[in-house]
C-alpha cells in the first residue's frame, strides 16, 4: 500500500531511565531498589509479544493486566513476585492503549525466579490466553533494560477514515493542527492540553477500498502519549470541518520501537546473547 509520508520530525527525547533487575552475571547478589527495597538479582526477565484484538480491544489497561496475570498463573510459569507487604507478579506493561483500540504489536516483560526455555513458555502461555491476546514471540532481555513504558516511546498506528474524505484534506487539517501547536483533549472528566510537536511525527494517507486509511507515526512526549483520535478529531476541527468524520474511528497500534539517536530500535533487538535459546 503506497503512502506518503509527510512532517518528519524526529528529535530526541530527553527521558528518565528506569532501572530494572540485573542479569545472570549478578547471580546470588542483592542490590537496593531506588525506594529502598532489597532486590534479588537473580531473575530472568522474559519478553512477550502480543496482540490486542476483537472484543478485548475494549478491555481497559487494568483489566487487560489482570486477564494475562491470570493466564500466566494458569500456565504455571515461576514468576517472580515483588517485594514488602503487597506482594505482586513482576511484569512491566507498555504504555497502556485507549480503550477499543485494538493492536498488532503489544509487549509485556515476566520476571520469572527460575530459567525456562522460552518457545516451552511461549507455548504453555498460549494454550491458556484469551486468543485475542494470544502471545507470538517470546525472548530473553537483559534485566538492566529500562522499563518498557519509558522505553518503547515511538508508535505506528492506522486510523480508518471511512469513505467520502480526500488525502489533501487530512494534509490540510494536519499542517493546521501542527502550526497551532497544541489542542485540548478530555480525559475522564480532565481537560488536558496537548502538545502537538512534542507527540506528531510524520503521517501518510492511502485508499484501502472504500476507505481513506491514515497512517499515523507518534512520540511519547514527557507529558504522556498523543492519542491518535483526539489527534485527528483535532485536528479536522482546527478547519471547521469535525463533521467530516465518521462518529467512530477504527484505529489500531501497528507497530512499537524506541528511538536512539535517529534510530528506531526494534523491542527483541536488545535480546541477551547469554539468554537467547
Amino acid at each position: 500500500m503506497a503512502s506518503r509520508m509527510r512532517g518528519d520530525h524526529d528529535r530526541g527525547l530527553h527521558h528518565g531511565v528506569m532501572r530494572g533487575v540485573r542479569g545472570l552475571s549478578y547471580l546470588g547478589r542483592c542490590e537496593r531498589h531506588p525506594r529502598g527495597e532489597i532486590v534479588k538479582s537473580d531473575l530472568y526477565r522474559l519478553r512477550f509479544a502480543y496482540p490486542k484484538s476483537s472484543r478485548l480491544a475494549f478491555l481497559s489497561h487494568l483489566e487487560l493486566s489482570s486477564t494475562i496475570g491470570r493466564s500466566i498463573r494458569r500456565a504455571g510459569l515461576p514468576f517472580a513476585v515483588s517485594q514488602g507487604f503487597a506482594r505482586r507478579m513482576r511484569i512491566q506493561f507498555t504504555s497502556a492503549l485507549p480503550v477499543g483500540v485494538s493492536s498488532k504489536a503489544e509487549y509485556f516483560d515476566l520476571f520469572l525466579s527460575d530459567r525456562l526455555d522460552a518457545g516451552v513458555a511461549l507455548e504453555r502461555l498460549s494454550r491458556t490466553a484469551p486468543a485475542a491476546l494470544r502471545p507470538f514471540e517470546a525472548r530473553y532481555v537483559e534485566g538492566s533494560l529500562p522499563a518498557l513504558e519509558a522505553w518503547l516511546d515511538r508508535s505506528s498506528w492506522l486510523l480508518d477514515l471511512g469513505p467520502g474524505l480526500d488525502g489533501n484534506v487530512v494534509d490540510e487539517a494536519i499542517a493546521a493542527l501542527c502550526e497551532q501547536g497544541s489542542f485540548t483533549s478530555m480525559r475522564g472528566e480532565k481537560e488536558k492540553m496537548v502538545d502537538v510537536r512534542a507527540g506528531y511525527v510524520a503521517h501518510g494517507t492511502a485508499r484501502e477500498d472504500e476507505s481513506l486509511m491514515l497512517g499515523l507515526e507518534t512520540l511519547l512526549g514527557p507529558n504522556g502519549a498523543l492519542r491518535p483520535e483526539a489527534f485527528i478529531r483535532a485536528a479536522f476541527a482546527c478547519i471547521g470541518h469535525a463533521d467530516a468524520l465518521p462518529r467512530y474511528l477504527r484505529c489500531e497500534r501497528t507497530a512499537q520501537h524506541h528511538l536512539d539517536d535517529g534510530t528506531l530500535v526494534d523491542p527483541f533487538q536488545l535480546s541477551s546473547t547469554q539468554f537467547v535459546d
